[in-house]
């Protein structure tokens, strides 16, 4: 997901002036509340890894996480893992190896019987995989001012940004 999520500016500026707490290890920190999972993120529930059942399935692999390869060919793939398997058991670790690994490899996968499934990305369902990437682009846009999303105690469902709290002196330094 390259679409930016947040105004990080905005962000900023109001953990800029959230209240400064410190936990029980006397570590200080600024808080502010995002909103609710239920309306952030795309697929606009909650669940969890072993217990997703309000989740649609992926309509290309039926829930399952993988497709039929077209190109599979199951003689060609193993033969080929054999192939590997024999390099990286005899040989020793040299660069000329390493790269003889590397294409092993990939002829591996290009004739595997099943692949993983380009929509979902072998979660098994596509609202899961949009999740996902969502969490992972907050994510990369907090870590641009220092902060991170985490979960209240309250409500799971909460989504909270803190960070580290910058302090600032009466003559405006930090």
């Amino acid at each position: 997901m390259t679409t930016q999520i947040l105004d990080i500016n905005k962000i900023k500026q109001l953990l800029d002036d959230a209240d400064i707490y410190e936990d029980e290890n006397e570590n200080k920190f600024q808080t502010i509340y995002l909103g609710s999972i239920l309306d952030l993120t795309p697929s606009g529930k909650f669940y969890t890894i072993f217990a997703r059942s309000n989740l649609n399935p992926c309509t290309k692999c039926n829930g399952e996480g993988v497709i039929r390869n077209k190109h599979g060919k199951r003689k060609k793939y193993e033969n080929t893992r054999k192939k590997r398997t024999r390099l990286l058991r005899t040989h020793k670790k040299t660069q000329h190896n390493k790269n003889k690994e590397k294409k092993l490899w990939k002829q591996e996968n290009q004739w595997k019987q099943m692949k993983t499934c380009p929509e979902c990305d072998g979660i098994g369902s596509l609202e899961a995989r949009l999740d996902r990437d969502w969490w992972k682009q907050l994510e990369i846009e907090l870590n641009e001012i220092n902060a991170w999303a985490h979960g209240s105690d309250g409500d799971g469902c909460d989504i909270l940004i803190s960070r580290e709290a910058i302090e600032v002196d009466d003559d405006g330094t930090k």
